[in-house]
């Protein structure tokens, strides 16, 4: 590690702030406790956590998936505001760890950074291997990397359990555009304010529109960029660094699928832009991978996101939410900046202890499988499903290089999800 080089090590948590008498936080102190152990390394760290002094050029984190990040000075202030700080406390992966897989405790906040790094990695290989005659401008490319750190800044508390305790009426990618502009409405690095200032603030609309995957959100017309809308949010065929980041992170936590199911990372690393700069292309040879990817997403959702139990307890811990504190299901940062700020996974615990119900999402032994009693459905989506036709993706090389994929009648269709419980 070069000698001028400062660690920041942003996964420690900051202390608890609720009585550690209140019985239904305890597993979540465990969870953030290990968390903070798992990324706090005293001999590596600089700078207090949570400061706003920023008197580093540049700064570097330890990442489980992506080793070391070089954060630069601008990346730092954003990392540092306290709408990203809040991340810390949101769960990557919901109730899961509190329910189901305790090792799974990361947080929104790797994921984010995780991102970041991944839209480095791809944009890098982009430049690499593509014979391309426009060159990204800088600010492009930095939009294109704030866009993949803030691209989950708008998740609500337990990530996308917030959404069904909301019943649909919370949308985390729109939530985030309110925060962008929080984050930018603050900022004080010039690399940051050129992007909030200059030519109509181009640069935060270009980060706001890659975070929708919309370029119909654009002020102006991306000539020969367009294709970098494929990377932070790809709502033409769904390969993108925020998959890429998750399903490697998660599975390094949950531990699900081994190296040789997980072997996709050249989807991304083998892409170029295409001739006319609309689209990313993809390797032929690595159309099997790109399935790879697809059912390594499928097997998560079957063995770990939609665990029967884990989905009782969603649904549970929406039905005391709206019972016990319904005002909390309007909060966003927009119409409330201040409580969206608080309004994290430790909090909404903490005002829904004491409900009768919540002592299952503490000790979710109680919840037993039976004939009869709570029902829990849902239909998952085979793999099959989920990868697209072949028409939305673009691909370059030798087509007599791509496999065939021969899908099993499971992987056609969809899986559903029928379990009943009792709550001892």
């Amino acid at each position: 590690m070069p000698v001028s080089a400062t660690v920041l090590v942003y996964g420690a948590r900051s202390a608890l702030n609720v009585s550690q008498s209140v019985p239904l936080l305890h597993s979540l102190r465990q969870q953030q406790q290990c968390q903070s152990l798992r990324n706090n390394d005293d001999a590596l760290t600089a700078t207090r956590v949570g400061s706003f002094r920023l008197i580093h050029t540049y700064a570097q984190i330890q990442d489980a998936i992506h080793g070391i990040i070089d954060l630069p000075s601008y990346i730092q202030e954003i990392t540092q505001h306290l709408y990203f700080q809040r991340l810390k406390k949101v769960f990557q992966l919901g109730l899961l760890p509190l329910s189901v897989k305790p090792g799974a405790n990361h947080t929104r906040f790797e994921h984010c950074i995780g991102t970041f790094k991944s839209a480095q990695d791809q944009l890098n290989a982009l430049l690499r291997n593509s014979n391309y005659e426009y060159e990204l401008p800088d600010w492009c490319r930095k939009s294109v990397e704030i866009a993949a750190l803030l691209h989950d800044i708008g998740h609500g508390p337990f990530s996308h359990t917030w959404e069904h305790v909301c019943e649909g009426q919370f949308n985390h990618e729109k939530n985030s555009e309110a925060c962008v502009d929080r984050v930018f409405s603050d900022a004080r690095d010039n690399e940051l304010v050129a992007l909030r200032d200059d030519h109509n603030g181009r640069g935060v609309n270009l980060i706001k529109a890659l975070i929708l995957g919309d370029r119909s959100k654009l002020n102006y017309v991306m000539m020969q960029h367009a294709y970098i809308f494929d990377i932070v949010h790809n709502k033409v065929c769904g390969l993108d660094v925020d998959k890429w980041d998750y399903l490697r992170r998660d599975n390094h936590y949950l531990q699900v699928l081994s190296a040789d199911e997980m072997d996709f990372d050249e989807v991304f690393l083998n892409a170029r832009i295409a001739p006319d700069g609309q689209r990313i292309e993809y390797r032929y040879e690595d159309y099997h991978k790109i399935w790879l990817l697809y059912l390594a997403r499928h097997r998560l959702h079957l063995e770990a996101y939609q665990l029967p139990k884990v989905l009782l307890c969603n649904d549970i811990f929406g039905e005391i939410v709206r019972r016990q504190q319904p005002h909390l299901l309007d909060v966003n940062a927009e119409s409330d900046p201040e409580e969206w700020l608080r309004l994290n996974d430790e909090r909404v615990l903490e005002q829904i202890t004491n409900d009768t119900e919540a002592q299952y999402l503490r000790a979710t032994e109680r919840i037993e499988e039976a004939n009869e009693g709570r029902l829990v459905r849902r239909r998952i989506s085979g793999p099959g499903e989920d990868m697209n036709s072949n028409k939305v993706y673009a691909f370059y090389g030798n087509p007599s290089l791509r496999r065939d994929i021969f899908l099993q009648e499971n992987q056609q269709q969809s899986t559903i999800i029928e379990k009943y419980f009792k709550l001892k």
